[in-house]
């Protein structure tokens, strides 16, 4: 009876080393899926922020280019503004000096008209009296 404990003692720690070499293994075969993973896993990290580095760029590049427009039509803007404030000055005056040159012209022809009557009158009374 004793010599078949000591075979199935034997055994069993036949087995459990085997066990534990299945194990071992095991771990070590996930080790080496857990470091191929995370190369995999920061390779596409460094990717993804390279990507997301470039696009910030570009974005911030985008708003440089429209802010700069932006800055160059606010510019042209103004000075078509000063341009127009300087036409609108103009029209006026020329409106002002039209009204002006209207009413001495008016005066003008009432004055011419008054001359003529004037004439008229003179010579129909030089021509009563010849």
């Amino acid at each position: 009876a004793v010599v078949s404990t000591q075979s199935t003692g034997y055994e069993d720690v036949v087995k459990a080393g085997a066990r534990e070499r299945d194990l071992y293994r095991t771990m070590r075969s996930l080790e080496s899926e857990t470091r191929k993973q995370e190369q995999v896993w920061n390779h596409k990290k460094q990717q993804l922020d390279n990507e997301t580095s470039k696009a910030k760029k570009q974005a911030l590049e985008q708003i440089r280019v429209i802010d700069s427009q932006k800055t160059e039509m606010e510019q042209t803007v103004a000075r078509e503004e000063a341009l127009l404030r300087q036409l609108v000055v103009q029209r006026d005056n020329a409106l002002t000096e039209y009204r002006q040159h209207q009413a001495s012209l008016k005066d003008t022809i009432q004055l011419f008209q008054t001359l003529s009557s004037e004439q008229e009158r003179k010579t129909k009374l030089a021509e009563a009296f010849s």
